[in-house]
């Protein structure tokens, strides 16, 4: 008998080789006129919505948890699948970034030194200085500590008190505040907004949209208004970011940002399309192939910006630029590969299968 695919493993898998694709797109951040930023800049805005994706599954698949195992459970497990790989992949990006160095040091050539401290190794830690891309952690630490507040609200209200926190943040924490930047910009009209709803301020909105979306089944309209709403704030998202930086010859960020409203709309279509998208495909060959891929999302994403990172230092060898389609996709497909393999390997190893659960 055919089975839907499991949403979950179907968004958590298209989010993390979004992830990847972005990375490889790194030539969108320097601006050029010929033609290839053009295509970077839809290629990251598509991906853009990829983080909050991620958040949105945290807040369907966690909120509940209290169904499952208990709070100093939930802390438990947190701990050992986000808190340890962090700190390992974080020491890990220390010394990746300091590789030349130590070659040097082995080889005993001159060098400049580790030039370590206390207090640089901590800041590197905990700012991500040594791996940009794991900045993702901080605001996930912050959504784990804030969901037993969430699931403290009994189940059978969750979907209306949450409802109204999205539309009380949404009008308060991301529409006025976009409107406000919007008349700043193009016609120097300066107004301070005070007000900010917390507790669906900025990263958190993100859980209790993918929880009700998890939750409350829409009708055809109301999918219909999101999708229109969605197709609208990517539109602005693409199209500000794409004729701002022409004309300026430098990125633009106005229409940017993970809790400016383009993405907010963006975000919420996409994780609701790709939702729909999923029951409706019927094979148990694909369902099996998301729900195994699902489990080296979380090592995908943690490995494969040194896979890039070598795969930019040898492009030469191989006459590809770093800004073309061939690399952009080849590295995205070929960087997930290695990553799966590299996890694979390590989870047969007794102490590091835990820095890629």
């Amino acid at each position: 008998m055919k089975t839907r695919v499991n949403y979950i493993s179907f968004i958590n898998v298209i989010a993390a080789v979004m992830v990847v694709m972005m990375h490889a797109n790194s030539s969108f951040w320097t601006y050029s006129t010929k033609g290839y930023w053009a295509v970077t800049n839809v290629i990251e805005s598509v991906g853009f919505c990829a983080v909050p994706l991620f958040f949105m599954l945290s807040g369907a698949t966690l909120i509940d948890y209290q169904k499952r195992y208990s709070t100093k459970e939930f802390f438990k497990k947190r701990f050992f699948k986000s808190v340890i790989p962090f700190l390992f992949w974080s020491v890990f990006a220390m010394l990746w970034a300091s590789r030349k160095v130590l070659i040097a040091m082995i080889q005993g050539k001159p060098n400049e030194g580790l030039k370590w401290t206390v207090e640089s190794v901590l800041d590197g830690i905990i700012n991500n200085k040594f791996q940009h891309i794991y900045w993702f952690f901080i605001p996930l630490f912050c959504i784990y500590l804030i969901i037993p507040f969430f699931a403290a609200i009994p189940e059978r209200r969750r979907v209306k008190v949450y409802s109204y926190a999205i539309v009380a943040g949404l009008i308060i924490n991301y529409t006025i505040p976009f409107i406000l930047s919007l008349l700043k910009e193009y016609t120097g009209f300066s107004l301070y907004f005070p007000m900010s709803i917390f507790i669906s301020m900025q990263y958190l909105i993100y859980p209790l949209i993918g929880y009700v979306l998890h939750k409350q089944e829409l009708t055809f309209k109301q999918r219909m208004v999101i999708y229109a709403i969605a197709a609208a704030g990517f539109l602005a998202f693409i199209l500000g970011t794409y004729i701002r930086t022409r004309v300026t010859g430098k990125l633009d960020g106005l229409y940017r940002g993970y809790y400016n409203l383009p993405c907010l709309l963006y975000a919420t279509g996409m994780f609701l399309l790709l939702k729909n998208v999923s029951s409706r495909i019927k094979s148990e060959k694909v369902n099996r192939f998301f729900a195994w891929l699902q489990g080296y999302t979380f090592p995908i994403y943690l490995i494969h910006r040194y896979l890039l990172d070598v795969f930019e230092e040898n492009l030469h060898f191989i006459h590809i630029e770093k800004a073309s389609l061939i690399y952009v996709f080849g590295g995205t497909i070929l960087a997930v590969t290695l990553s799966v393999l590299i996890t694979m390997l390590l989870r047969k190893l007794p102490v590091l299968r835990h820095v890629v659960p």
